[in-house]
């Protein structure tokens, strides 16, 4: 490594982790880590009071039967030879335990010592109650007392039928040793899980970070232009795999859409350039010599036609982008579907006649949707249009509509030429393709990818079929009855 690049790695590390910091993975690990710990905390703390109060407790369960075994050996008397015989058994114990952690007191009413090892009654101790002092305290022993900490006494009294007390106690000096290591490695404990939590918080945050890296870095190349970068795939299959697999649909879709736009921009400017370029040289053409009245109404007659195809274009071109857009759906009513088309066929019947077109129709009754009517009658208008003009005289056309569960089908055959090559089915569906059959009939091919807009826009889909013969137009539309 040069030396430029171990100058500058600190830093470098530095900014990483400042980043770190600010993602909010590492913020939520952080506050899990939190959370964590203090649960653990409040779990060992929990375990380190049960520790101490189940060894108190037999500490006292093994005190109290020593205690009720020396009550009893004195009986109920009162005489001199029991208060002698506890005396010397107290005296006795001591002897045998000098070394030993118990201690021993026997006091009369007035708090006298009578035997023991302690060197007083503990201060506001009431006889047969509990206790706990330190073995610093004074009325312990100096060789009794531990010699580097502070160790608690447990001690339990009772008080004898003569008035006098016995208090027996038990220096904690194993069970203190015994706690205190427990908390050392409970206190451990929880910082080996604190820590190894904040650890694993960095490591998803770095791992997360540096998925979010890549698809930062693919984001940056491709708006400085290259347009064929997509998210790489580690292939884990977990949500980030998922979230990139959308990104790159999202850009696929994304540069079909651009691929369409030069398409259609290349289109339009192929289709605009020959009207636009007939009106011109009329225009001039009329303008160089003087002419009747009457050629000069001719002129403008076809200039307004020439007009009013461009105007048609263009209509149908920002109806084309409301639909793919959807800006109409905040229009959309309850239609009528089964009423509309039947009115839409009525109103060819007298132009399919005119063509010597036989049209029929088949439209279940009662079938409703949330729908834009305009671009539901634009549809059938269309597909009839398309249908009459593009078949020969004789021909038939069955118009079709039910509903079946929950879904609406319309379909509109003919018995015409129809479309034989089933990529040519798909292709007419785009934005300005006339096929060879169609360039002799008046158009801009925009007809049909007006149908798939407004299909799309509606949630429904649009299929052309073989007819055996002619061409089968399969609308399909799921019932919507709310937004």
């Amino acid at each position: 490594m040069r030396l430029s690049e171990l100058i500058r790695q600190p830093g470098m590390i530095w900014r990483r982790f400042r980043r770190l910091l600010r993602t909010s993975v590492f913020r939520l690990a952080l506050l899990f880590a939190i959370a964590f710990s203090v649960v653990v905390g409040v779990s060992l703390a929990g375990v380190y009071w049960l520790s101490t109060q189940y060894i108190v407790g037999q500490i006292d369960v093994n005190l109290q039967d020593e205690l009720t075994q020396l009550r009893g050996d004195i009986g109920e008397g009162n005489s001199k030879d029991s208060s002698e015989g506890l005396i010397g058994q107290i005296r006795e114990r001591v002897s045998q335990n000098d070394k030993s952690s118990r201690l021993y007191l026997l006091v009369d009413a007035n708090r006298h010592i009578l035997a023991g090892n302690l060197l007083g009654w503990p201060k506001d101790l009431t006889c047969g109650e509990p206790a706990e002092f330190s073995d610093q305290s004074d009325i312990v022993p100096k060789n009794r007392q531990a010699e580097d900490s502070d160790i608690r006494v447990r001690a339990l009294s009772t008080q004898l039928p003569d008035g006098r007390c016995l208090l027996v106690g038990q220096a904690m000096i194993e069970e203190e040793g015994f706690t205190d290591h427990t908390g050392y490695l409970l206190t451990w404990a929880l910082g080996i899980i604190t820590l190894f939590s904040l650890a694993g918080g960095g490591w998803m945050g770095l791992a997360v970070l540096r998925r979010i890296d890549t698809i930062t870095h693919t984001a940056t190349q491709i708006m400085a232009g290259e347009f064929s970068r997509r998210i790489p795939d580690e292939g884990k299959g977990d949500e980030f795999s998922d979230l990139s697999a959308r990104l790159n649909q999202m850009l696929d879709r994304i540069d079909e859409l651009m691929a369409g736009m030069r398409s259609v921009t290349d289109n339009i400017a192929h289709d605009l350039r020959s009207p636009l370029t007939r009106l011109r040289n009329r225009l001039e053409i009329s303008l160089t010599h003087d002419r009747p009245a009457d050629e000069y109404r001719e002129v403008m007659q076809q200039t307004l036609d020439d007009a009013d195809q461009l105007l048609a274009l263009f209509n149908t071109l920002i109806a084309i982008a409301q639909a793919e857009a959807g800006v109409r759906r905040e229009v959309f009513t309850t239609v009528d579907f089964s009423t509309l088309l039947i009115d839409l066929v009525d109103f060819y019947q007298l132009a399919a006649e005119d063509r010597g077109v036989h049209l029929s129709a088949q439209i279940q009754p009662g079938i409703t949707r949330l729908a834009s009517q305009g671009l539901l009658t634009q549809i059938v208008v269309n597909l009839l249009e398309n249908a009459l003009n593009h078949i020969p005289a004789g021909s038939k056309v069955a118009v079709t509509l039910t509903q079946q569960d929950e879904t609406i089908t319309l379909t509109i055959a003919d018995n015409g030429p129809g479309i034989p090559n089933p990529a040519d089915r798909l292709r007419v569906l785009e934005r300005f393709v006339r096929l060879d059959t169609a360039r002799s009939s008046p158009g801009s091919g925009l007809g049909l990818s007006l149908v798939r807009a407004a299909m799309h826009e509606h949630g429904g889909t649009v299929e052309l079929q073989d007819n055996h013969p002619g061409l089968k137009v399969v609308l399909t539309f799921p019932c919507q009855t709310e937004l």
